[in-house]
């Protein structure tokens, strides 16, 4: 227990919980609708930039940012870390899908219209049947961001790798997930407020699931 509850995981701890506080702020001016105009002028603005042939390739994000896939990276990284506690980890992933379920029964917002739906693939996960309630806050993009918050943290840690090597995981990354969460808005999967939730949400887990890496 002495080894979890150290200085800088507590930092962890602390910025973490600031994120969920940052996170329920952020639901409640959505609940009040506040961003309703953002959101849809956001999606226009998008959808209007991402040509339609490239609508196949976005999709495939779809599919990378579901809950299945995203599992199975999860527990191919805490193999990797070689850590008895990185199994808690787990849990953590469990209970972020909790508030995500809570907060999409509870918060009424209202999924895109059909008009916007572009995505492009015939395949469909089993979970993507799951509709708990309105559309906030993305679980892709919660997902996206605790996984790849994850994995930089991983890579951060790892001393074994050049700096070089380190440096280019970031920048990939940091693409993967500008595509991911973009590509949620150009194929009228979600609302702008969606992501940025959904975003929030994610990184806090991800901030509490570094004290057991």
């Amino acid at each position: 227990m002495s080894k979890i509850l150290t200085k800088k995981n507590l930092l962890f701890i602390i910025f973490g919980a600031a994120l969920l506080v940052l996170f329920y702020a952020f639901s409640n001016l959505v609940k009040e609708d506040i961003f309703t105009r953002f959101d849809f002028d956001m999606t226009i603005r998008i959808q209007n930039n991402v040509p339609k042939r490239i609508d196949p390739y976005l999709s495939y994000f779809s599919l990378l940012g579901s809950f299945e896939v995203t599992l199975g990276i999860l527990l191919f990284l805490l193999i990797l870390t070689r850590k008895i506690q990185s199994i808690m980890i787990i849990g953590m992933f469990g209970v972020m899908h909790f508030v995500e379920i809570v907060g999409k029964a509870i918060l009424f917002h209202p999924g895109t219209p059909f008009m916007f739906h572009r995505y492009s693939l015939d395949i469909i996960f089993p979970t993507s049947y799951v509709q708990p309630g309105g559309s906030y806050p993305s679980g892709h993009a919660m997902r996206a961001a605790y996984l790849l918050f994850l994995l930089i943290f991983i890579i951060f840690r790892t001393k074994r790798l050049s700096k070089t090597f380190k440096l280019l995981s970031y920048i990939a990354i940091s693409a993967i997930f500008t595509l991911m969460i973009s590509s949620r808005v150009s194929l009228g999967e979600h609302w702008t407020t969606d992501v940025i939730g959904g975003s929030i949400l994610g990184l806090a887990f991800a901030l509490f699931s570094f004290v057991f890496i």
